[in-house]
């Protein structure tokens, strides 16, 4: 499978892309799912994960690492995304997309940015014949572009989930969450777990994926299309899906 990519070539693993979809608690819920996928965890049918090996061996990342060894014991199904959620580790990685510019500081937008805006707008064509309300244009510009606000997700984050489809069943948590549907099938079914135990965590409003991703202290959600076929599946000890031709995509869901 060729790894999602951004425009400039970086790439992004799963758990990255989940945190740009939908934040923290996405990027747990897809840490968790590769540890699910890999064999290294266990659910049973109460919701209680534990590890199949008391070691650290086959984990790939810092927020992975942090779940395994918070399993020395059975821990609940959307504790583990909860506590995974609220980690040094995952502030970590939230730093690490920041340092990268493929997220920001939201900024919510005033109803009165217009304002700013129409005013800057006037003492631009003003400047034509007084040259010094040149520097009011300049304010009222700044102050309009300030209070205008900001999504979380940067243009650059924008472009680093333009072409990521679930390609394997880690990815499609990433994009769509463990609460998630692909076409008339959970999510959760991909990883043989019950509804009972996916209804732990819980439900989002779906929003557009472009406005997506959140900063380390809450996060939207995603949305997209694409499914698999009503014959499709994922069997547990595989990491991609098969079944009908389909392949499966989109974004949204998942809790933090």
């Amino acid at each position: 499978m060729a790894a999602p990519t951004t425009a400039r070539g970086t790439r992004l693993p799963p758990e990255q892309i989940g945190y740009l979809v939908a934040g923290p608690g996405r990027a747990a819920e897809t840490a968790l799912a590769r540890l699910l996928d890999a064999d290294l965890v266990r659910v049973s049918r109460d919701g209680l994960v534990s590890a199949v090996h008391q070691t650290e061996l086959g984990v790939s990342t810092a927020v992975e690492t942090f779940i395994l060894v918070n399993l020395r014991r059975a821990v609940r199904f959307d504790a583990v995304v909860r506590n995974a959620a609220k980690s040094a580790e995952m502030r970590t990685l939230h730093q690490q997309l920041r340092a990268r510019r493929l997220t920001r500081d939201p900024r919510p937008r005033l109803a009165a940015w217009w304002v700013f805006l129409a005013f800057g707008v006037l003492l631009s064509l003003l400047a034509f014949l007084e040259p010094w309300t040149l520097f009011g244009a300049v304010a009222f510009l700044g102050v309009a572009y300030w209070t205008f606000g900001a999504k979380p997700l940067t243009r650059a984050g924008r472009a680093a989930l333009k072409d990521v489809t679930a390609s394997d069943r880690v990815l499609t948590v990433a994009l769509e969450g463990f609460r998630g549907r692909i076409g008339n099938q959970s999510v959760g079914e991909l990883f043989g777990l019950p509804q009972s135990v996916v209804k732990m965590l819980p439900r989002k409003k779906r929003k557009a994926r472009n406005g997506g991703a959140a900063s380390a202290a809450g996060c939207g959600s995603g949305c997209g299309s694409s499914s698999c076929g009503s014959s499709s599946s994922c069997s547990s000890g595989s990491s991609s899906c098969s079944g009908g031709g389909s392949s499966c995509g989109g974004g949204g869901g998942g809790g933090d």
